[in-house]
């Protein structure tokens, strides 16, 4: 049986869905890309809400604790297995090659721990690995009890997120259960 770490005092949130920033195309070769969108792309209950394309939703998150709602990873994903690699800037979790032995096992494929170091990794100087916010939030008017996801590589969008809960929480001694207003706002960046 595999080495499963628990970290106290970490619980896990139910997750109602995604919320996505964007959508896929296909291109004449028929292969799928992203494109960003002006509006949030919501599962339907959202959508019977705040309507077919909002640009802002009405939001708390569900406890004091950022790292459990607002987790920033070093991430690795792979078209056919999804997520391979998850790190932090020293260690890392990655999952082995999958091959027939490990398919057959409850756990598979098996994750160990590696060192994680961003200025050596080949998957990150090839910039297959980068950055990943995960922001998870309640939505009140929504039915259901858990939280929605939206993931985000963008620094700036990190950033922006990092500074408006030190302010709030400067402000208010707390971020946790109050009502804020999440909004999708374009921003001209240098590349």
């Amino acid at each position: 049986m595999p080495n499963i770490k628990v970290m106290p005092g970490v619980i896990k949130l139910p997750l109602l869905g995604k919320i996505k920033l964007g959508i896929r195309e296909k291109n004449d070769a028929g292969i799928e890309y992203p494109v960003p969108t002006d509006y949030f792309v919501c599962p339907d209950e959202v959508k019977r809400v705040f309507g077919q394309k909002p640009k802002e939703l009405r939001i708390m998150f569900p406890t004091e604790n950022s790292k459990q709602w607002a987790s920033q990873y070093l991430r690795f994903y792979s078209a056919s297995s999804g997520l391979i690699c998850r790190g932090d800037g020293v260690t890392a979790v990655v999952r082995d090659k999958v091959t027939q032995e490990n398919l057959a096992s409850p756990f598979s494929p098996p994750l160990r721990e590696i060192a994680c170091n961003p200025e050596i990794c080949p998957y990150y100087l090839n910039e297959d690995c980068r950055r990943v916010m995960n922001l998870q939030f309640l939505i009140p008017d929504c039915p259901g009890f858990g939280v929605y996801q939206i993931c985000t590589s963008s620094v700036y969008s990190m950033n922006n997120i990092d500074s408006m809960v030190d302010f709030i929480r400067s402000t208010c001694q707390r971020v946790s259960m109050i009502p804020l207003l999440l909004q999708l706002v374009e921003k001209e960046v240098q590349p």
